[in-house]
């Protein structure tokens, strides 16, 4: 879904309602993966004492928690650019704008590499 965002933020005139859809779509994933992680921790296999000592199950809650907190400002810039697009049809966002929420869409991607990694090493601790 961040791939795809960024790919429709590299054109001159993004879609705005696809960039909203999409953004909704990555918001309820990352619920659902919270939801499934406080799952496994509290009453997987392994139980909160495996993952409490484990410093890398912190890095990958952290990274995480960065992520959720880089996606706020392309958030509210979608749902500002369908608020503005509903009330002006022929509305484009502008292009320091769009460079702006595309930079920040990239922080996210980017940050999926070492949760990624975070998550195999915790795997080996």
């Amino acid at each position: 879904m961040l791939a795809m965002e960024l790919a429709y933020l590299r054109g001159d005139s993004p879609p705005l309602v696809r960039l909203a859809g999409l953004d909704a779509g990555y918001g309820m994933t990352s619920l659902l993966i919270i939801a499934i992680g406080v799952c496994r921790v509290l009453w997987g296999a392994k139980g909160w004492t495996a993952y409490e000592a484990n410093p890398f199950f912190w890095a990958k809650v952290g990274t995480f928690a960065v992520m959720g907190l880089s996606s706020i400002a392309p958030t509210l810039a979608f749902l500002n650019w369908r608020k503005a697009s509903r009330a002006d049809p022929a509305f484009t966002p502008q292009s320091a704008e769009v460079a702006r929420v595309a930079r920040w869409v990239r922080i996210e991607l980017f940050l999926l590499f070492p949760l990624v990694g975070f998550a195999a090493a915790m795997a080996r601790h």
